[in-house]
């Protein structure tokens, strides 16, 4: 055997030791699993990104009983750690593998044109399998929640739970980040020379450049995420972990909540089933049951406990508890592809992030002995939030622009069909040894409205999934405009200088080349979620029949239940959902605290 094979395989060893070591310091210690047979104060249901949060907040008083159901297994897959483990994870045992009705006039490039909607089964939800993106949104969105109804949630009541939950790393101005709170937010230490220019090329066209999170949400700048010393900082890590060990804290996992239990009209505990036997089970709450189960599975829980459209829930053989909308007003941002082809001599090729030349040796050695190289890096490495035109009136950004340093297209997390996608975006889309970089222009503020509804024949199933993308042409119009900024950003002397060319240019396509219908072309053929699902249980006024739980997150026309996700969001937010999401777990965890306080002195 010669020295360079021997090298190797000593390599291949300490890097296989380093994963096991990784691994044992990655999961949490040790569970307190739960027994159906003790009664709890709160059962909360879902240990994603507000779960979580929940868990450790309501836990904090040695009193209070806590128990977490998760229908998915510990977060101890060491590719969920691995920043840009990103696609890795999807297609896999921690996710649920939801999948849209096909889109009858869009998406010809997805497979059977159905969108792959990953979201987290697992401690940590979709947390452990997000992007790790930190964004608020604008203040605009929340001021305009309040208007819709939902009291107490104006931008100026919710800004000091994004401050609790932050651990900023950011060194950016502290009127607007905060230190101390479980939550690492930090600009990743690896970034590839393109989304430095990227952020240059903003520069270049007039765009404000920094902080997104700051004194304005316009602007580009490298990503801001939930990463902590190279690894993925998920609810399970900041949140739950720390807490893990209390008592007074009990953990199930592999366990998937059925429906909802009620005496007379107060909820009193969830019915189950364990995965790994079939076992059903029950387990009773005191005070309240929560409902974290996110814009998928909280609606899907309501309806099979008979909360939810009558009519709907007779046709599936439920009977009807309360009568609410629940599945509808379903919001998701969509994307686009805009990818570019780069000249080799322009970036040395192990400075992009395509799939082929980050997986390594080399690269992993890196991170799991020093947490340092391309592997510690969303995906996403930089982003901007811009106002196309298309509303005078707008306070808020319209269009986000996700930028990918690397090309090279997972077409199976994706669900893409690779020739039409070759077809729509050109025959050097899916190449991963390609050198270049990818836009994604991401429409914030869709008009179109999507929802969920139980398969009637099979009402435990998998629930239906209709987003109804691009079906009002408003939305069309801004991603077009989206597109064209990015073809702005590729022309600017930032760009030119890495010798960029569209890939699209040689798309196969009916239209001509650049012009307006060529773009819808693109546009309809290839859109692709964000993951971003909210609003389908819909937080506002009790008087207001479009909602299902008040301001204060109680389910309407019941006692003893609460809605805590994304679900509750009366309109989506101008960025991506997670840290939004942590923030309504952490002001719901205030307000359940407050209610019961109140409740007990009377």
């Amino acid at each position: 055997m010669g020295n360079c094979q021997t090298f190797m395989l000593i390599l291949v060893a300490v890097v296989a030791v380093m994963v096991y070591q990784w691994m044992m310091s990655s999961g949490p210690v040790h569970i307190n699993t739960f027994s159906p047979d003790v009664e709890y104060d709160y059962i909360i249901v879902g240990a994603g990104s507000a779960g979580c949060v929940l868990a450790n907040r309501l836990s904090e008083d040695p009193n209070t009983t806590v128990l977490l159901l998760e229908a998915g297994p510990v977060d101890t897959k060491p590719e969920i750690h691995m920043p840009n483990g990103f696609f890795y994870i999807q297609h896999s045992d921690v996710d649920w593998e939801f999948k849209s009705v096909p889109q009858k006039d869009t998406s010809a490039a997805l497979i059977n044109q159905i969108s792959s909607w990953p979201r987290g089964k697992v401690l940590g939800g979709s947390s452990s399998l997000n992007a790790m993106l930190y964004t608020r949104g604008s203040p605009a969105d929340y001021d305009a929640w309040a208007e819709m109804g939902a009291d107490g949630w104006k931008f100026e009541d919710v800004f000091p739970y994004f401050l609790k939950s932050e651990d900023s790393k950011l060194g950016e101005d502290s009127k607007y980040h905060s230190t101390g709170g479980p939550l690492t937010v930090s600009y990743p230490s690896y970034s590839t020379p393109a989304a430095k220019a990227f952020v240059e090329a903003g520069k270049e066209l007039g765009y404000r450049v920094g902080d997104y999170n700051g004194e304005s949400a316009f602007g580009f700048s490298l990503s801001q995420t939930t990463i902590r010393n190279g690894k993925r900082c998920s609810t399970a890590t900041a949140f739950l972990r720390p807490a893990i060990e209390r008592s007074n804290l009990h953990i199930g996992t592999g366990v998937t909540v059925r429906k909802v239990i009620f005496d007379g009209n107060k909820a009193v505990g969830v019915s189950y089933v364990q995965e790994a036997n079939n076992v059903e089970g029950s387990v009773r709450a005191r005070r309240e049951v929560i409902l974290s189960a996110g814009s998928i599975g909280s609606p899907h829980i309501l309806m099979l406990s008979g909360i939810g459209p009558s009519s709907h829930l007779k046709e599936a053989g439920i009977e009807n508890k309360v009568d609410l909308p629940v599945g509808k007003n379903m919001y998701d941002h969509l994307m686009v592809m805009v990818t570019f082809a780069a000249s080799p001599e322009s970036d040395r090729y192990d400075k992009t992030l395509s799939a082929n030349t980050i997986n390594t040796l080399y690269n992993l050695f890196q991170f799991y002995a020093f947490g340092k190289g391309p592997f510690t890096t969303s995906p996403a490495e930089a982003m901007a939030f811009v106002d196309t035109g298309i509303d005078k009136d707008l306070t808020y950004p319209d269009i986000q622009l996700h930028f990918l340093g690397g090309i090279g297209i997972e077409a199976g997390p994706l669900g893409l069909n690779v020739p039409l996608l070759k077809h729509v975006l050109g025959p050097e889309t899916c190449d991963i040894t390609q050198v270049g970089y990818a836009i994604l222009p991401t429409l914030l503020q869709p008009k179109s409205v999507g929802k969920i509804t139980l398969n009637v024949t099979h009402p435990y199933d998998s629930p239906i999934i209709d987003p109804h993308y691009l079906e009002d042409p408003y939305d069309l119009e801004v991603l077009k405009r989206g597109v064209k900024i990015s073809l702005d950003i590729a022309n600017t002397s930032a760009f030119r200088s890495k010798g960029v060319r569209l890939l699209a240019e040689t798309a196969n396509a009916p239209y001509e080349y650049g012009t307006d219908e060529f773009w819808e072309w693109m546009i309809k053929s290839a859109p692709l979620t964000v993951y971003h699902p909210v609003g389908t249980c819909k937080m506002g006024s009790v008087d207001d029949t479009s909602t299902v739980v008040d301001p204060r997150l109680r389910v309407k026309g019941v006692e003893g239940l609460r809605v805590v996700d994304a679900s509750i969001m009366p309109r989506i937010i101008s960025g991506n959902t997670n840290a939004p999401v942590i923030m309504i777990a952490e002001k719901a965890a205030d307000m359940i605290k407050a209610d019961w306080n109140n409740s007990l002195k009377k």
